[in-house]
């Protein structure tokens, strides 16, 4: 039996399951992910808020747009082709990635980057970051196999133009594409004419990357660094947990000494026994899997530059190393696990809040009904400033009927947040709320049923 292909194809089957649970759970309407549908939905069409990450963006919002234009009008089923662009776009690129480092160990340290950014990026499904971590691990992935076919340097192309307008961590991330690049081209003589030209191309567009990067997080984000990352997650143990544990499953295939390798396997396997432990008890309280800050988004990415270098050190190691296939699958399973188990809370979390939005006749603090049952206030899965498209969508109407809770204040609220602040809200406040186009799209019975 051999025991590297089967788990190799166990943990792609689990990818497919966590990435078939998001959308059945409409995980894409998670915190910013309700707002993003609505507005695609008002406009009929993309919804590009910001130039510097417009290709991302289109990526994600794509399956909506084409069933749109499709003439779709079934509003549950946009609601799920929202999730498959927001869950499943992303995950396309890491199981092609992976695919490509099939027959080499390559593979397992692919499933490491992916485990730290897909599975820990937050429970956060709607932004730019996941797509861009995906897309750089597929392009990644070509640069280190054995041989480019004409193929997959087309579509390197493709990919790197997509990365020019993602996210502005590109400006770290085209440097580490660029380096890929440089070495390929320098080391690898055996592509022919055509792929090495594919990937110079790509390498331009790697560069042209790094400069839109730069301009997005020096000009158009906060001089602070508030809204790209947050500092304080360097000392949590969730970050340092992704941050140590690739290091030692990847130190002993650095190794020929066995009692050296064996140490550090042992070692790796009881971080992550501890980890989970410590990690799954946030279950206990229903919480979101975003128990770090939004912000965390960014030190993914630097994770991610971490273990793709660690991939590209072993990558001409001779040393084999029986035991990385198990230990990396116990890795990833330790975040798949809490991935699956958070997005089977969201569902029942959302399924309570449909059962209130249809039920509920007029406009209620979300405090003051029964959906955050063993909650906090504002705490579980609810998004501040978001339940208001959240109960638009869920209804299917322009009627948002469950707003924030009753002492939050929003500094992003919408016309419903301002009409909730208000104590005697005029007739023309209700009025500037009714703006959704939802009269000529329909709603089949509930999305959960």
């Amino acid at each position: 039996m051999n025991i590297d292909k089967n788990l190799k194809l166990f943990t792609l089957a689990l990818m497919l399951l966590i990435g078939i649970s998001g959308v059945y759970a409409a995980r894409g309407l998670y915190a910013d992910g309700s707002f993003w549908l609505f507005e695609i939905l008002s406009r009929d069409g993309f919804y590009i808020f910001d130039p510097h990450r417009a290709h991302a963006q289109i990526l994600v919002q794509l399956p909506v747009v084409v069933l749109l234009e499709l003439g779709v009008q079934d509003l549950n089923l946009l609601i799920r082709a929202h999730s498959f662009g927001f869950v499943f776009v992303p995950l396309i690129f890491w199981i092609v990635a992976l695919s490509i480092q099939i027959h080499t160990r390559l593979f397992w340290f692919f499933l490491i980057a992916y485990s730290a950014t897909y599975l820990r990026s937050n429970f956060f499904a709607a932004g730019e970051f996941n797509i861009t971590y995906a897309m750089t691990a597929f392009c990644a992935s070509i640069l280190l196999r054995h041989e480019i076919n004409r193929t997959l340097a087309v579509f390197l192309i493709l990919t790197s133009v997509a990365l020019t307008h993602s996210y502005e961590m590109t400006l770290f991330l085209g440097v580490l594409l660029i380096s890929l690049s440089g070495w390929r081209l320098w080391h690898e003589k055996q592509d022919g004419r055509v792929v090495r030209y594919c990937i110079m191309t790509a390498a331009i567009f790697f560069l042209l990357s790094i400069y839109i990067g730069f301009e997005s997080a020096l000009f158009q984000r906060t001089y602070d660094g508030r809204s790209t990352a947050n500092l304080n997650a360097l000392k949590e143990i969730h970050f340092l947990y992704l941050l140590v544990a690739p290091m030692l499953v990847a130190a002993p295939c650095l190794t020929k000494d066995s009692v050296i390798k064996n140490a550090l396997t042992g070692a790796t396997v009881l971080l992550i026994v501890v980890y989970s432990i410590y990690a799954s008890r946030w279950d206990n309280t229903n919480i979101s899997f975003g128990y770090l800050s939004y912000a965390y988004r960014a030190l993914v990415g630097v994770l991610l530059i971490e273990i793709v270098l660690l991939t590209f050190i072993t990558h001409k190691k001779d040393v084999k190393d029986s035991q990385l296939g198990l230990v990396v699958t116990f890795f990833f399973l330790s975040l798949a696990f809490l991935m699956l188990q958070h997005t089977y809370g969201f569902y029942n979390w959302l399924k309570r809040f449909e059962e209130q939005a249809i039920s509920i006749e007029r406009h209620t603090p979300i405090n003051n009904t029964t959906i955050n049952t063993n909650h906090g206030l504002t705490t579980g899965y609810n998004w501040p400033w978001g339940n208001s498209y959240t109960s638009i969508l869920l209804r299917g109407d322009t009627e948002a009927v469950i707003l924030n809770n009753s002492g939050y204040h929003s500094n992003e609220g919408s016309c419903y947040e301002r009409l909730r602040q208000s104590l005697h809200p005029a007739a023309d406040d209700y009025k500037k709320c009714m703006t959704s186009p939802f009269a000529r799209l329909t709603k089949g019975g509930r999305l959960f049923r």
